[in-house]
Order: structure tokens, then C-alpha cells, then sequence
């Protein structure tokens, strides 16, 4: 910093400089004194995160990095332009322990902490530093004990999660490498993500782990861990032993707690929340638990706690007006309600952890840290489809902020404690879901067994024929190997080796009876009589064609390609059945039209390799055939499966998916076969 620190020799309100505060602003490391902390607490956690000095639980390294900050004048980083005598453009006065709380401290105390307007605002040559400039300037700053520093660069609008590319760490990973507690607990209170790995995948514990600082990769556990650990203690008074594995605790009583309608119909609405949301929705009771907290020892301690209650949640600006609503309706629940709630958030993170196996433990509580702080990571969800009703207004709200004053600090406890022996009502829902779910698994199972006996009947067909046909090509090599019949004076030749026939006609209504293996052998009408050696060599001197033989005709064929018109033709009837099911997916309700065109696409596709060679000389194209066919199979597969889809919606997404990836193939193995046609 640029001025000197000077250590406060007695303790004072960073405010308005009352003596003995007994309350402290965690981000901004300073004392506050009960009416300055009565605005802290209205701005909300994201401006000012309050906790009592005396009754709050604090850890050992938080505790210092306050009291640290605090004593070497943190607060002259959040006053710099009022301390700075050479700047006449603030004039304005700091209050003082008597000047009245409203509007004289409260309207210092929102300019200070909501509005920044008192921070020194770096630059360099007459222009204002950059986000990623100090984002840099903190990245190094945090291996240092130069806490102050740090604080002033945060305020200036430095990223605490900044990923500096060339280097592949955070500052939290920098802090953790250099055993830099104090530094650690600066950034997560300020907004830092403890959860965050670097270009390796290593988290900050890890590499504090790695560094030897075993203390300290302790205490990071215990920060990615923040969210469900203060939901578990506000429950039951006791966290979990990260030490021992212990990452999450559902309370004993839990299972046996009694559940109106209501209360089973939102857990199953919280069930069906994708990941994100849950998140939020944890990180909204988590201020609310904090709220509470709170207000109980605010309510047992202030000296005028009627005056300065807080009964909600306060507007955070960078939220949607929806989410906002919701934090606010939090207020509303009973101890009872708000108790059964953080057990139904409690246990599906624990559920989703065990259903995700593939992922580290500590994952359903790292993805709830505080992503509401500094204002960046608001909810992306839209206010066209609100989650909760209307506001709370103050008319609602002037009852519980009159009985919270008058007896709430004498009930709370026992409220709590008639919330831990309630009779259990009913199964839980995700049993019900499971069930759905093997239910879909068997109906799977049994379409599949069904087209399993379906290939096997077809297999034993073909085996049967091949069979016949071994048979006859054996008798004819008999008839072969006779010798030569003398038929009305002249010496007759036998019938020729039946030769095979490339089978490229294919109906556009093929039946079981018109199909037939390629690999058939049929008698030629033009073959009966092979040429001599000598005609052979004849028309090759003569510079005539080579007539097909036997074993030439499969040579033949692989040199004889469509015409190109033919080609394009062909092409467009299978774009145009594509585009015809694309129509047809635009409404799932219509399932029953998906199976006819995949048999219309099959048909022209069929149409279309009926026009190639049977074994093409281009690898290209013959793979390109290849992948026409086969994927034009697993089209007709996944409709019928769609077909035969339960209403479920996860199903149903999941089949269309799967029709939508094969149809897409079938148009990428057409463009190529088309591509390597026209290249060759």
C-alpha cells in the first residue's frame, strides 16, 4: 500500500470509531459496532459478510486473517480518498459514535461498502488498470504475507478465481503452494472457489498437500465442504470428520420425520432439479441459515435489536427478480419446514454423489460454495416462468419483525428441539423413480431378446440355403467330370459351371421371398460356352475386350460405375426422406410416423447402392456403402424403439436423440459416397 499502517492500539468501529465492536465484516477484515453492523446486515452477505466476534463460530485462520487485516489499517483501503489530504473532491465527513444511525451512518456506510466510492482506483499512465492487470498483480501478490496488498487489489476489482493461462493456476492454487493460510482465507471470503483445479486437475489441497502443508490442505477440505457442513450443524450441532472420510451427515431423526402432502409433493419437485438449480437453491439456504443464525445472537445481545431486525433476505442486485422472490419467501418457513427442507437438500446431494460414482466425494458439496458472491454468478434463469410467488411486502412481514423482537431469542431452541422426533408417513419418491426406471430397463431388455431370436431365425434361413446351395454346385461338378456324351453322331459338350450373379435389383417392397443372399450361383444365358484359348488370344491381339468369364465377372463389375446423373438423382430421394422425418421429429406426439419413413429412407438408400457395384474397386466408396447400409439399419431400430417409448420425457429425449444421430450419419455417408463418386 502506499501510506503506512498503523496497528490500532484499542479496538474501534471501522465506521463510525465506537469502541468495543463486538461484530466484524469477514471480506472487508474490519470491526463494527452494533448499529454500523445493523446496515452491514441490510445490504446482504454479497456486499458484507457479518459474523459475531464473540458467539459466532469462527476457525482459527479466519479468525487471524481479520484480526490481521484489521490491526495493520485494512480500513484505509475502503477509505483511501477520505484519508488522502491532497484530495479536495470528497469533502465529505466520517461519522461520528453519536451521530444518529439514520441517514448520517447509514448513508456513509452504503456509499463506503455498497457503492466503493472511497477506494483508491489504481491506473497507470492516466488509464484505469484493467480486470486482468490486477487479476496478475493479485496472482502474485498471494505468495506473499502481504495480506494488504491483496485486500486493496480484491478491491480494485481483481478475480480471486483468475486463471492465468501461461502459468495454469488460480490464486488460491499460488497461495496454497506457498503455505500462505492467512492469503487463502482472504480470497475465499472473498468469493474464491476453493474447488477450482489448475491445468494438472489438482485442486488447491491437493497441492498444499503436496507442498507438506497438511494443516492447511485440511482446512481447504473443509471450505470446498462449506455449504452442506453449515446446513449439517445448523441441524444437528456437528459437522462431519473430513478426516476420516466423513464428507456428509443426514441427521438420525431425519428418517423419521413427519411430512405433510405438500412437504412430499416439493421433494419430489427438488428431486427433478437439474444440477444448477439445486446449487442455487443451496446456496440461497445457506444465507438463509446464516440469516437465522444471526439474528438469534443478534436478538440476545444488541442493544436495541427492535430496531434494527433484519426479517429477510435482502435484494441481491445481480439476481434475477425471481430468484430474489424465492430467497425472500425462505423467511417464511418454520423452524420445522426450514428443517425439512435442508434435510431434503442434504439427501439428494448425497443421493446424486452415490448415483455419480465416477466422480470425487467431495462433489455434491463443492458445487454449492457461495457462487452469489461478488455478484458474478447470478442465475442464468430466465423471469418468464417464475419459481415462487410474489414478493413478501413489508405489510407481511411487520408481524414476524415484532415477534422476532419480543420473544424469538427465547423460542428458537425449542422450536429445534420439537423438530427432532417426528414419526415417519410414506416411502421415499426416488424409490418410486428407481422403479420407473427398471421398468423402462425390462421393456428394453425384452424388445432386444425379441429382435435377437428375430436374427437368429434369419441366420439358420441363410445356412439353410447356402447348404442347398453347396449341394447343387457339387452335383453339377459331378455332371462336370462325366465324360463326354456323343448325342446323334456328334460329341456333345457338358453345361458349364453355373457362374455367380451380382444381384443389384432391388424392389422398392421387398418381401421375404424375393430376398436372397448375394453370394447365390445362377447359369448365365450368354455364358454357355467359354471361349477358347485361342479365341482368348485372338481378341487380345486384336485389341478386343476380354468377354467375362467366371472368375472375371467379379473384375467386371467393380470397374462399371453409375452415371453420374443416376447418382445425383438417387441422392436427392434420400435427402428429401431425411428432411421428411426431420418433419416428422418436430412432433414427438406422432411417433407412430417415424417407423413408415425410416422405411421410406431404407428403401431409398437401397435404391441408390443398387446402382454401385457389388465390390467396388475404390476403398472410398465401398466404405461409404458400408456406412450407408449399416447406418440406415440402426435407423430403422431406433425408430421402432421410439415407437414403442413410454411417456416418460428422459426416455423419450433419449430415443429421439438416438433417431436424430442416426438419420444425421445416414445424410454424412451419403454426402460421402457422392464426394468419393464424383472424385474418382
Amino acid at each position: 500500500m502506499a501510506r503506512p499502517k498503523h496497528r490500532a492500539s484499542v479496538d474501534v468501529c471501522a465506521d463510525c470509531g465506537s469502541p468495543e465492536p463486538a461484530w466484524a465484516s469477514v471480506n472487508r477484515a474490519i470491526l463494527l459496532c452494533d448499529e454500523c453492523c445493523s446496515i452491514h446486515l441490510s445490504l446482504g452477505r454479497h456486499v458484507s459478510y457479518i459474523k459475531s466476534l464473540t458467539k459466532g463460530v469462527w476457525s482459527t485462520n479466519l479468525l487471524n486473517m481479520v484480526r490481521t487485516l484489521n490491526d495493520n489499517g485494512a480500513n484505509s483501503i475502503w477509505e483511501h480518498s477520505l484519508l488522502d489530504p491532497s484530495n479536495s473532491k470528497f469533502s465529505r465527513r466520517k461519522p461520528q459514535p453519536k451521530d444518529p444511525l439514520h441517514p448520517v451512518k447509514a448513508d456513509f456506510i452504503k456509499a463506503k461498502h455498497q457503492d466503493l466510492k472511497f477506494v483508491l482506483r489504481s491506473s497507470t499512465k492516466d488509464e484505469p488498470c484493467s480486470e486482468e492487470e490486477l487479476s496478475r498483480q493479485l496472482h502474485s501478490s498471494v505468495r506473499t504475507g502481504n495480506l494488504e496488498t491483496s485486500l486493496r487489489l480484491l478491491a480494485q476489482g481483481a478475480n480471486p478465481n483468475y486463471f492465468y493461462k501461461e502459468k495454469g493456476t488460480m490464486p488460491l492454487h499460488v497461495a496454497a503452494r506457498a503455505g500462505q493460510a492467512l492469503q487463502l482465507e482472504l480470497l475465499i471470503a472473498n468469493g474464491g472457489n476453493p474447488s477450482m483445479v489448475d491445468s494438472n486437475g489438482q485442486t488447491p489441497a491437493d497441492i498444499a498437500k503436496l507442498a507438506g502443508h497438511l494443516d492447511l490442505s485440511e482446512r481447504l477440505v473443509e471450505c470446498m465442504y462449506e455449504v452442506t457442513d453449515r446446513l449439517t450443524y445448523f441441524l444437528c450441532n456437528r459437522k462431519p470428520d473430513h478426516k476420516s472420510g466423513e464428507h456428509l451427515i443426514i441427521p438420525e431423526w431425519a428418517a423419521s420425520l413427519e411430512r405433510s402432502e405438500l412437504a412430499f409433493e416439493a421433494r419430489n419437485k427438488l428431486q427433478m432439479l437439474p444440477n444448477h438449480l439445486l446449487e442455487e437453491l443451496a446456496s440461497d439456504v445457506y444465507d438463509e441459515v446464516d440469516r437465522r443464525e444471526t439474528d438469534a445472537i443478534w436478538l440476545a445481545s444488541a442493544t436495541l435489536p427492535e430496531r434494527c431486525i433484519v426479517p429477510f433476505l435482502p435484494i441481491h442486485p445481480q439476481l434475477s427478480s425471481t430468484r430474489n422472490q424465492g430467497r425472500q419467501k425462505l423467511a417464511r418457513f418454520t423452524p420445522k419446514e426450514f428443517a425439512t427442507l435442508i434435510i431434503d437438500i442434504l439427501t439428494e446431494a448425497g443421493h446424486r454423489h452415490t448415483v455419480a460414482n465416477s466422480t470425487p466425494l467431495q462433489d455434491p458439496a463443492v458445487s454449492m460454495l457461495r457462487k452469489e458472491q461478488l455478484g458474478k454468478h447470478g442465475s442464468q434463469m430466465s423471469d418468464d416462468e417464475p419459481l415462487y410467488d410474489s414478493v413478501a411486502s413489508d405489510d407481511d412481514y411487520a408481524a414476524l419483525a415484532t415477534e422476532n423482537a419480543a420473544g424469538l431469542s427465547a423460542t428458537i431452541a425449542t422450536d429445534n428441539e420439537k423438530v427432532l422426533a417426528p414419526m415417519a408417513k410414506g416411502l421415499p419418491s426416488v424409490v418410486e423413480v428407481l422403479k420407473k426406471q427398471l421398468t423402462l430397463s425390462e421393456t428394453t431388455m425384452r424388445d432386444l431378446r425379441e429382435e435377437v431370436r428375430r436374427l437368429h431365425a434369419t441366420i439358420e434361413h441363410l445356412t439353410q440355403e447356402n447348404r442347398e446351395l453347396k449341394n447343387t454346385i457339387q452335383a453339377q461338378a459331378k455332371i462336370k467330370a462325366q465324360p463326354e456324351r456323343i448325342i446323334n453322331g456328334h460329341i456333345g459338350e457338358h453345361d458349364p459351371e453355373p457362374e455367380p450373379v451380382l444381384d443389384i435389383k432391388i424392389s422398392t417392397t421387398p418381401t421375404k421371398a424375393s430376398q436372397r443372399p448375394a453370394s447365390m450361383y445362377e447359369t448365365r444365358e450368354g455364358l454357355r460356352k467359354p471361349p477358347s484359348f485361342m479365341n482368348q488370344t485372338k481378341r487380345e491381339t486384336e485389341g478386343l475386350p476380354r468377354p467375362c468369364t467366371t472368375q472375371g465377372l467379379w473384375e467386371c463389375g467393380t470397374r462399371t460405375l453409375p452415371p453420374s446423373e443416376e447418382v445425383t438423382r438417387r441422392t436427392e430421394q434420400v435427402t428429401r426422406r431425411i428432411q421428411e422425418l426431420w418433419m416428422a421429429m418436430q412432433d414427438p406426439a406422432h411417433r407412430e410416423t417415424f417407423v413408415p419413413c425410416a422405411e421410406r429412407i431404407r428403401v431409398a438408400v437401397a435404391e441408390l447402392a443398387a446402382i454401385f457395384p457389388q465390390n467396388p474397386v475404390d476403398d472410398n466408396i465401398r466404405s461409404a456403402l458400408r456406412q450407408l447400409n449399416g447406418n440406415t439399419g440402426r435407423l430403422q431400430a431406433e425408430c421402432t424403439a421410439l415407437q414403442r417409448c413410454t411417456s416418460d420425457p428422459d426416455h423419450m429425449d433419449r430415443c429421439l436423440q438416438q433417431v436424430r444421430s442416426s438419420a444425421y450419419d445416414i445424410a454424412k455417408a451419403t454426402k460421402l459416397l457422392v464426394t468419393q463418386f464424383q472424385i474418382s
